[in-house]
Parts: C-alpha cells; structure tokens; sequence
C-alpha cells in the first residue's frame, strides 16, 4: 500500500479498521426525555451520497476495531511519521471506543492510479477527546515523509465546516525525478478533518495529479458533515 493511503487515519488514513457498534437509548422517569443515541460507525463513512460517482474499493475492504492495541497499530502503520508511545498517550486520554475506515474509488473499473477517497471515523468518549484526536491527526497531516523531500504540503480553509482542517499534499513528477525516492508516484491529496461531538472524522481525496481537486474535496466533506449533523 501506498504511503499515500496511509494518510488519513489522518490521520487519519487507508488505512484501517471496521466496527459496528451497539446503539443505546437512554431512559430516565417521567420528565426525562429519551436520549437519542449515537450513529453507530457503520452509517459514519463516506457514502455514494456523499461522494457521487464513487464506487466501493474491492480490494481496500472497510477496516475497523474497538480493541485499543489493534488500533494503535494500525495508526501507526499508517500515519506520515508515527511515534507510537505519542499516539498511545493522545488516544489513551482521549478515550478511544472504536474506530471504522472505508476506501471508494472513481471509474469504471478499479484500478491503482484512479481517483480514490478515504474515509475515517474515530469514537472518542468526549468533544475534548475527539478535538485532541484531531488535533493529532493534523499534526501527523503536515508531516514531511521521512523518506523524501518531493512532497509539499499546505493549508486550506474548510468555511463550512466548524473547526475543520483541510491540508493538500502533493508531489509532482518532476520533483519526486530532482528530490525523490524510485518508488514514488505523482499524486495530489487533499485531506479534511472535523469532528462530530465524541467523534472525529476524515476524508483524503487523492489520485494522480489534476484528477482531483480542493473544490472536489470540499463539496464531498461539507455534504458528508451535513448528513452527520442532521442524523
């Protein structure tokens, strides 16, 4: 798998886990009002809805866990520039209970190169926990690979969204040629992360360069948070 995948858990990214989760309702005496329950991580992925003319990947099948050690290590293996005993201390205190990741790509037939987008979705135990979730996976975003210095990487506004972040990552092929490593592909990324009280969210648009775009990126995300928002 490409280090580009690994983005999102970012992060992140491709990445990771599959879960469905028990949905609890509240109830209390006669002037409580039921508490609604959480939408369980299965309905917290990207969808054809949110993402029009995408297709489920057949071969990065939807991943998810809710044991604490599995996701730590799936985290780690995919993140830009892991350090595990970091990511275990922020997603210890944060209080992780479940994490869930699904692949979609674009086209008619599936295919390495094509235009691919990653979704993400961690259960934290507090608004606290998922913003410190998220501040991480911002973090790891904006790391350099370690292995070259072809990538670049910037900011982008998220307007619709509160409190999103949105990073773009690329590497062009004439600078992977100057700066470098022989296994890297030209590609552009375009990364959103935002939360959703206990829970934080991404989405990594990405594909070779120019077949994907920050515009791209943020119509999928802002529909993808309406949808949250309204369940």
């Amino acid at each position: 798998m490409s280090r580009l995948t690994k983005l999102t858990f970012g992060v992140i990214a491709g990445v990771i886990m599959a879960l469905a989760l028990v949905t609890l309702a509240g109830c209390g005496g006669d002037d409580d009002a039921d508490t609604a329950a959480p939408t369980p991580l299965t309905q917290r992925v990207l969808t054809a809805e949110d993402a029009p003319g995408s297709k489920p990947d057949p071969v990065e099948t939807p991943q998810a866990t809710e044991d604490f050690d599995e996701f730590i290590e799936a985290l780690g293996d995919f993140a830009i520039d892991p350090d595990t005993e970091e990511i275990t201390a922020v997603f210890e205190e944060a209080g992780f209970e479940g994490a869930r990741t699904e692949t979609r790509f674009y086209g008619d037939t599936h295919n390495r190169t094509a235009p691919h987008v990653i979704s993400s979705v961690i259960q934290l135990q507090s608004d606290d926990g998922a913003t410190s979730a998220l501040d991480w996976l911002e973090e790891d975003s904006k790391k350099p690979c370690p292995m070259s210095c072809a990538v670049q990487i910037s900011d982008f506004d998220v307007d619709d969204i509160p409190g999103a972040r949105g990073i773009h990552r690329s590497a062009t092929a004439e600078d992977i040629e100057r700066v470098g490593t022989a296994d890297e592909r030209p590609f552009d990324s375009y990364w959103v992360g935002f939360t959703d009280g206990s829970f934080v969210h991404t989405v990594d648009l990405h594909g070779p360069p120019g077949s994907v775009s920050e515009e791209e990126a943020l119509e999928i995300a802002n529909t993808y948070y309406e949808r949250l928002a309204s369940d």
